[in-house]
């Protein structure tokens, strides 16, 4: 890990004794090598953070990596999440027939791709799960849902970053044995409240030991994070010989990136730290000591990203989970199928990274 000199310098809000101090991040946290500038004086479009916000990107072309420079001190970046979406529950409960339908339909999808469901699954549900095929955003959707892993009844599966659980309860009740870890307080409440086993705080101060875990998966999480190295080494630690670790990231390569630029809404200025390419996440991956890892990019809400960051792109903000026009969710679904398409052409052109890797 290279290691810079860093200059305190506050970044000032309207209102003052909510500024966020940074510190100065000229060199890229992987690879060492200058970075250039790619935005300057960009603010938080979602949930109202103070201060202004540049990202650089590494020059280095074996690497990619963007960050922010300058970034929040560690002890204030809670300032950044004062009105985070994960302090919402927002639990949906109503039972539709489209809802049936499509719970069924995934039931027979991930019956006949993971091995989930096999005891309750008929062939009704079965050939509504081959419809699946021909929505590939939905079966991303689908694939993610698992974390991309088989049926593994009763082994032990660790989520970084959990949130109020409802990915956790779901592995839960497919059968997993889990337990959740994020740094949120009120997140951790909610995940307890649904009866799960979820810890407050960061990995490292858990102090789990050797060789414990089967799985362990992170989504958009490691972007958030000040030092991704020592997590992913401290997840392969923890991890059984021939246990997974699955990261699902933004990709900074993405098309929509390309498309809408410094209105792109995976930027998320000033909570994601570091936002990787392909490569860069590789280099990590190596640097951390795995050497096993399968690596691609998926299109999964990619429709929901693309009509955000148009709305960035028209107004300058976003308001977190509010209601999209149905022209721009229209426009954005036939995005998402061009994405697909383009995938075929260009692999690392999707929204996210999905990268799993084994001990």
């Amino acid at each position: 890990m290279p290691f810079t000199e860093y200059e305190e310098n506050p970044v000032l809000s309207p209102q003052s004794d909510n500024k966020i101090h940074t510190k100065n991040c000229p060199c890229c946290y992987i690879c060492g090598h200058q970075g250039h500038n790619l935005y300057h004086g960009l603010i938080d479009r979602l949930f109202c953070a103070p201060g202004e916000w540049n990202l650089k990107k590494c020059s280095n072309p074996e690497c990619g990596l963007v960050w922010l420079d300058p970034e929040p001190l560690m002890e204030e970046v809670g300032k950044a999440y004062k009105n985070y979406y994960t302090h919402q529950d927002n639990s949906c409960n109503s039972d539709t027939l489209p809802r049936r339908l499509y719970k069924s339909a995934k039931e027979g999808y991930l019956a006949r791709r993971y091995g989930y469901y096999r005891e309750s699954v008929n062939i009704y549900k079965k050939l509504l799960g081959l419809l699946l095929y021909f929505h590939p955003g939905r079966r991303e959707n689908m694939d993610f849902s698992v974390m991309y892993q088989q049926s593994q009844p009763n082994r032990l599966l660790l989520d970084i970053g959990c949130g109020s659980g409802h990915k956790l309860k779901f592995l839960q009740d497919l059968g997993w044995d889990t337990e959740g870890l994020d740094l949120d307080p009120v997140a951790v409440d909610n995940a307890r409240a649904k009866g799960l086993k979820v810890r407050l705080g960061d990995l490292q101060s858990q102090n789990y030991p050797d060789h414990c875990f089967d799985v362990i998966t992170m989504s958009h999480l490691i972007e958030h994070v000040y030092d991704p190295l020592g997590l992913l080494c401290e997840c392969r630690r923890i991890l059984k010989p021939g246990g997974r670790l699955v990261v699902i990231t933004p990709n900074s390569e993405s098309w929509g990136h390309k498309l809408f630029k410094n209105s792109w809404l995976a930027l998320d200025p000033p909570r994601h730290l570091h936002i990787f390419s392909l490569a860069s996440l590789q280099l990590l991956a190596r640097k951390s000591g795995f050497e096993k890892y399968k690596i691609s990019t998926t299109i999964r809400e990619a429709n929901g990203l693309f009509a955000a960051s148009k709305i960035i792109q028209r107004t300058g903000k976003y308001l977190w989970g509010s209601r999209i026009p149905f022209t721009l969710r229209l426009w954005s679904r036939g995005m998402q199928f061009v994405e697909w398409a383009l995938l075929k052409l260009k692999p690392g052109c999707g929204e996210e990274i999905a990268m799993v890797v084994e001990k």
